[in-house]
């Protein structure tokens, strides 16, 4: 869920039971959410999201996150119409929120009036629901949320961070990348870009931000543990390219063979662009670190 302050959460719980006080006169539906920011409607989209699955459940007609995406206009879809710059397949909500609020409001809006019938049908079928929405805050979903994804984060196996001692010599045939890294930051709009091993030890970085590196190669190295972890499940244990989406930008990773990784993070560049730049980039300096590696290993 996104952040905000105690003050504009009471009133967002304020909209979301005005929402659900209106799911059965659409004209009035849609003038509230024509008053919401892309930001504030993300929240909303998020939150009655899980509150239709979770509180019909005890109602006649369960819902599921298949019968939600069933009602919602193709992604594809509405990428060609909305001419988004983004690769069919590549639309991420999230990013449009802070790069492009306009076509974010869109989305959701659209989104949340495809779903307005479904929570018609819940709140008729379970009154309560407005009656309860009214006495106190509408928090059970979120805090199923919430819980859900502390679960889930717990439930992931841990890491063993270990010590990791390399020589001089090592880090330094990395020196001659720093052109490169400096290149993503300076021509393609990243604020990170990190060659690091498995364990989070930077052999070269360029940023424009102050940031504590160590924890952010931390969280990285726990991504690229967690990613591999799934891959040993599915017998698939290589990490190729990976792109997360996080609330406040996109993660990029790219293996370059023998424990090490080429990483770009960026708050606003595209997904679909980033995972481009660090798979080609990625590719080219995997070749030449192994022909690096082969030409000076012992004979």
């Amino acid at each position: 869920m996104s952040q905000f302050t105690t003050a504009q959460l009471d009133a967002l719980n304020a909209v979301k039971q005005k929402l659900l006080a209106a799911v059965a006169d659409e004209q009035v539906y849609n003038a509230i959410l024509q008053k919401l920011s892309a930001k504030e409607l993300k929240h909303l989209q998020e939150f009655f999201w899980d509150f239709l699955i979770t509180e019909s459940q005890q109602a006649p007609t369960k819902r599921s996150r298949a019968d939600i995406l069933a009602v919602l206009e193709p992604t594809s879809k509405y990428q060609q119409r909305a001419r988004c710059q983004e690769p069919l397949g590549y639309c991420t909500i999230s990013m449009c929120v802070r790069i492009n609020p306009a076509c974010a409001v869109n989305r959701i809006s659209g989104i949340l009036t495809a779903i307005r019938p479904m929570l018609q049908t819940l709140v008729t079928e379970r009154p309560e629901l407005l009656t309860k929405s009214a006495e106190t805050p509408v928090s059970a979903a979120e805090l199923q949320v919430i819980e859900r994804k502390k679960a889930v984060k717990e439930g992931l196996p841990k890491r063993v961070a270990e010590p990791e001692t390399l020589p001089e010599d090592f880090r330094s045939k990395f020196t001659r990348y720093k052109e490169t890294l400096w290149s993503m930051i300076e021509s393609d709009g990243l604020d990170h870009a990190l060659i690091m091993t498995e364990q989070g030890t930077i052999l070269q970085v360029a940023t424009t931000k102050k940031c504590d590196l160590n924890r952010i190669t931390d969280i990285i190295a726990d991504e690229i543990f967690w990613v591999k972890e799934q891959g040993y499940a599915a017998q698939f244990n290589a990490l190729l390219t990976v792109t997360k989406e996080f609330e406040n930008g996109v993660l990029a990773i790219r293996s370059l063979g023998n424990k090490l990784y080429l990483v770009g993070a960026s708050q606003t560049v595209l997904p679909g662009k980033i995972h481009s730049l660090i798979w080609r980039l990625g590719n080219e300096l995997q070749r030449d670190i192994q022909d690096d590696m082969a030409a000076t290993a012992p004979k």
